[in-house]
C-alpha cells in the first residue's frame, strides 16, 4: 500500500522520467543517460532515488574535476553524478581506486556516487568501501551494496574517499524491486524539469507562424 501523497513507478518509467528531467536540467544526452541508470540502480535497492536525482539536478554543484593519482582536484564541490561517471571511467587506471584508495574531494549529494562505485567494483573485480569525511559509509561489491552507517545516508555534502576492501560474508543489499515509490511532490518537480526539454515558442515565432498561415489562406 502507498499513501495518497505517493505514486509507484516501474523501473522503465523511472528511467524515462529521470532521462527527460536531466535533459531538461541542461545535462548532455550522455550524462542524462547516466543519471537515469543511477536512478534505477538506487530505486531497485530501495534507496531514496528521487531525492538523490533531484538534488543533483536542482542544487548547484561543480561539474569539473581533474582525476589524479590518490587525490582528485577541483576548484569547488563537485556534483556526485559527474564524480561518479569519472570514477567508473578511471576505475582501472592509476587515477582510480588503488590499494591505498583515492580521495575524490568534496562532493554534493554523495549517494549518487554509489551506482558508479558499483560499476567500478565490477571492473576491478574487488569490493570497494566509500567513506564520508573519514567515516565508513557504504560497501559495494559489483551490484551488491551494504550500508555501514545509516545516519550518514542523508548527508548532502562531504569529503568522499573510495578504497578497495573485502566484503564480509553477511548478505549484502541486492536488487529485488521491479518498481519504486516516489512522493507526488517529487514527481511534480521531476516532471517540471522534464517539461523544459520542450522549448516554448517565442512571441515573435508565434507571430510569424500566424502571418504565414494567413498568407497561405
Amino acid at each position: 500500500m502507498i499513501g495518497e501523497d505517493q505514486a509507484r513507478l516501474t523501473m522503465p518509467e523511472i528511467s524515462a522520467l529521470c532521462l527527460r528531467a536531466a535533459r531538461g536540467a541542461g545535462l548532455s544526452w550522455g550524462m542524462a543517460e547516466e543519471c537515469a541508470h543511477a536512478a534505477t540502480w538506487l530505486a531497485a535497492r530501495d534507496f531514496d532515488w528521487a531525492d538523490a536525482v533531484l538534488y543533483q539536478l536542482e542544487a548547484s554543484g561543480g561539474r569539473q574535476v581533474t582525476p589524479r593519482v590518490a587525490r582528485w582536484e577541483a576548484d569547488a564541490p563537485v556534483c556526485a553524478l559527474h564524480i561518479g561517471v569519472a570514477l567508473s571511467d578511471f576505475a582501472t587506471l592509476p587515477e582510480g581506486p588503488q590499494p591505498d584508495g583515492v580521495w575524490l574531494g568534496m562532493i554534493t549529494g554523495p549517494l549518487m556516487v554509489l551506482p558508479f562505485a558499483a560499476r567500478a567494483s565490477a571492473l576491478l573485480g574487488t569490493a570497494l568501501e566509500i567513506t564520508l569525511d573519514g567515516s565508513p559509509w557504504l560497501r559495494v561489491s559489483g551490484d551488491n551494496a551494504r550500508i555501514q552507517d545509516t545516519e550518514l545516508m542523508r548527508t548532502k555534502m562531504a569529503e568522499v574517499s573510495v578504497s578497495p576492501t573485502r566484503l564480509d560474508a553477511t548478505c549484502p543489499l541486492q536488487a529485488t524491486a521491479q518498481s519504486a515509490v516516489i512522493l507526488r511532490e517529487q514527481l511534480f518537480r521531476l516532471d517540471g524539469l522534464a517539461l523544459k526539454m520542450t522549448v516554448p515558442s517565442s512571441a515573435q515565432s508565434a507571430k510569424g507562424a500566424g502571418a504565414q498561415g494567413l498568407d497561405e489562406g
